[in-house]
């Protein structure tokens, strides 16, 4: 018999939502058995010795230690959080649920079922935008506090801002704007949450604007890059967003914004199919389809 151990914060409607994975593993799957603890009784003793998987929701109130200590002794995880598509705890509650991934940063070929009888109504995928048809901006959304935490990348938008100024000319670099998160979460140099932070210094602009005024978005995991790669924007990205597996080179920015390798649409439709069997709504989480759909198809 597999265990898997599905653990709970103190936050009432995640930890709930992660109850409701554990227990379709006992009622529904063969072989595996699940048990709920809180978080703090790994904080407190560690991980089991007879543990094969854990399961748990978001990085944050120890959730993050968590699934650093299971990667480092090569024990599955099983990570919950926002959808990649109707993202929210209202209604259906969808919810991403990546083996193994904080997203699946690969693609798979699937049908298009699921993108058909859920998703495409609700996201439009508009035409690709050749050059001359989108804005002139570089928009680069960096990792939140609690992000750069979790992989250890402080110096991300440093880093990149310094790339940029490398491989585009002095007016291309006038056009670059950093979007930050109006409320992010923020924690300490051990992970401990400590909070929403606002940001009182950027401007509020709409992430619509934004993206109507982007020629490319560049983004560590955020899902505005999901966004913009619906809305026909190219995309640069880290290996923890789910738009890697389309993502262009920071390097291609060389030849500039008018790089025609830009105007070449990649298979967006695969992308969207394959997410679309990465996530779940509660009902599906409850009967056991999510846990039965990832094994069958993720890595």
């Amino acid at each position: 018999m597999n265990k898997i151990i599905s653990y709970t914060t103190d936050v009432i409607l995640t930890a709930k939502i992660v109850e409701h994975f554990s227990h379709a593993i006992n009622k529904h799957i063969k072989n595996w058995e699940s048990e709920v603890l809180h978080i703090n009784n790994f904080l407190s003793n560690g991980l089991p010795k007879n543990v094969d998987a854990v399961a748990t929701l978001g990085i944050l109130r120890g959730s993050g230690h968590l699934l650093k200590e299971a990667a480092k002794k090569n024990i599955d995880r099983y990570y919950i959080d926002h959808a990649y598509f109707c993202a929210g705890y209202n209604g259906d509650c969808w919810l991403r649920i990546s083996k193994n991934k904080h997203s699946v940063n690969y693609i798979k070929d699937v049908s298009n079922f699921r993108w058909e009888n859920f998703f495409a109504t609700k996201h439009c995928i508009l035409p690709w935008k050749r050059f001359d048809e989108r804005g002139k901006n570089i928009l680069v959304i960096p990792p939140t506090n609690a992000i750069c935490w979790y992989f250890n990348e402080y110096n991300w938008e440093k880093n990149i801002l310094a790339e940029l100024k490398t491989h585009l000319s002095e007016e291309s670099f006038k056009n670059v704007r950093v979007r930050k998160k109006p409320n992010e979460p923020v924690v300490d140099s051990y992970g401990n949450y400590l909070g929403l932070q606002e940001n009182t210094k950027i401007e509020n602009i709409p992430l619509a604007e934004d993206l109507n005024n982007a020629s490319i978005v560049i983004a560590y995991n955020s899902q505005v890059a999901l966004d913009a790669t619906l809305q026909g924007i190219p995309v640069i990205v880290n290996k923890h967003n789910s738009c890697f597996g389309l993502s262009f080179e920071i390097t291609d920015l060389k030849k500039g914004l008018n790089n025609p390798a830009f105007d070449i649409e990649p298979n967006r439709l695969h992308l969207f199919k394959w997410l679309s069997y990465c996530q779940f709504n509660l009902n599906e989480i409850k009967s056991g389809f999510a846990w039965k759909t990832i094994n069958n198809f993720q890595v």
